[in-house]
């Protein structure tokens, strides 16, 4: 590993802290369907493409 790799977990302040990614906080358009998705993602739906056209007739705006 590389110096600044093996620093930057060391004083990583809990195990997931190195992992996050410059993105994470972005805002996304998927944000207001969050709770939606979390269901259906609960409910053992992992078919992107089919929870992408149940998300449509709700008003989302993003393209597969």
């Amino acid at each position: 590993m590389a110096h600044r790799t093996v620093e930057q977990f060391a004083d990583a302040a809990t195990l997931e802290e190195p992992f996050t990614s410059q993105w994470q906080h972005q805002p996304s358009v998927l944000d207001e369907y969050k709770s939606y998705l979390d269901d259906r993602c609960s409910e053992g739906c992992t078919n992107a493409r089919k929870v992408w056209k149940e998300t449509v007739p709700l008003g989302c705006g993003g393209s597969y």
